[in-house]
């Protein structure tokens, strides 16, 4: 029988491995794909470590190991630098993470909007003033902290400021009347039929919300940034601070360093082209990122500490509802998940799983940084 003309590129590839080694190329074009490699990579990796084992006499679990380690490793080598600068972000997109906020926020306002339907009855006036400024403050502080630290992650600092300087304010316009206008039992004149189609509305509407996110370098962008080391020395600052957590004097003092280096370099070679001896923004910031193991214990500590504070808040303003209103299940569920979660982010703040992270982290950093420098040097 003939090759199947509906396969994909990939799979005939794989189809092309020896039988014994099928499932070992399914692995490690998994493991490529998971961690984000593009299609072209992942055909060309497989194209070269199928000449590599065929050329070895060897079997691929032999001569390379588990296929999903080995794509796991060898996925951090064969990524250009922007996919790996990409690798240090949550997600791809300032938009995906707005995205994600719509449909968490729509599937609680479907989800909780049924259950007092249901409870209620559909056109009963269920939901007050008071719920409605919670849902809108919570959900809105939620996105602009979430947001403004994505943005810094991403060295979009004025995008990150503009954020926190509109929203902020938008948000008490809008919350604080609620509260203020309005008695905690007030119920909002609309049936209990509206807030789970309103939630609906809300996932839906988020999929057709506009592309924001950063600009990509123009060729024009990337000439200047070759002719004013200006420019050059000012992006790297923004990509150290922002994706590395340097602090504006660790990114002086590596920068400085660089910049002697470049002055020499230059005057000897007659030359200012930056990129030439430094590398691009993004390039060097990977390179300098292992070095700056502080860097990685204030990200760590920060992060841990914000999701102290968030549940230890929660949970006290849970302890005074209970106190309050009495115990119910809901709310002791609640309190016992906090205090579940609480328990679970201070363990991880003690040294010995501090310590383990930071290591693992900087072993990442460094092999992104030893990708890199492998880069350069065979261009």
């Amino acid at each position: 029988m003939g090759s199947n003309p509906e396969l994909s590129t990939t799979a005939k590839i794989i189809n092309s491995y020896p039988a014994g080694d099928r499932e070992w190329a399914e692995q490690f074009h998994a493991a490529m794909v998971i961690a984000d490699a593009t299609p072209a990579q992942c055909e060309e990796e497989l194209l070269a470590q199928r000449e590599w084992i065929h050329a070895s006499g060897e079997s691929a679990e032999q001569l390379l190991g588990n296929g999903w380690i080995f794509g796991k490793h060898r996925v951090r080598e064969i990524k250009s630098p922007q996919q790996l600068g990409q690798d240090e972000l949550p997600v791809d997109s300032f938009r995906t993470l707005v995205l994600g906020f719509g449909l968490t926020i729509g599937a609680m306002a479907v989800g909780f909007g049924l259950w007092i339907a249901f409870r209620d009855g559909w056109l009963a006036w269920s939901w007050t003033y008071w719920q409605l400024g919670c849902f809108i403050a919570g959900g809105s502080l939620a996105l602009i902290g979430t947001g403004f630290a994505y943005l810094r992650l991403a060295s979009r600092f004025k995008a990150a400021w503009l954020l926190l300087s509109v929203g902020l304010p938008t948000t008490v316009l809008v919350a604080v009347p609620l509260f203020m206008m309005a008695g905690e039992d007030a119920a909002i004149p609309a049936p209990n039929a509206v807030v789970p189609m309103l939630g609906l509305l809300l996932a839906v509407g988020v999929f057709f919300l506009p592309e924001a996110s950063a600009k990509p370098h123009s060729p024009a962008d990337e000439a200047a940034l070759n002719l004013d080391p200006g420019l050059w020395f000012a992006q790297t600052r923004r990509i150290l601070r922002g994706r590395y957590g340097f602090t504006r004097r660790e990114a002086a003092s590596v920068l400085e360093e660089a910049r002697q280096g470049w002055h020499e370099n230059s005057q000897d070679a007659n030359t200012t082209d930056i990129v030439n001896d430094l590398g691009t923004p993004n390039e060097f910031a990977i390179q300098a990122a292992p070095g700056n193991a502080a860097a990685v214990h204030r990200r760590w500590m920060l992060k841990n500490c914000a999701l102290l504070l968030l549940f230890g808040c929660y949970l006290s303003g849970n302890i005074g509802e209970i106190s309050t209103n009495g115990i119910s299940w809901w709310t002791a569920f609640l309190a016992f998940l906090c205090m579940l979660l609480l328990a679970y982010f201070a363990t991880r703040l003690l040294p010995s799983q501090r310590g383990e992270h930071v290591q693992a982290k900087l072993r990442a950093l460094q092999q992104a940084a030893d990708a890199v420098s492998e880069r350069q040097d065979n261009i």
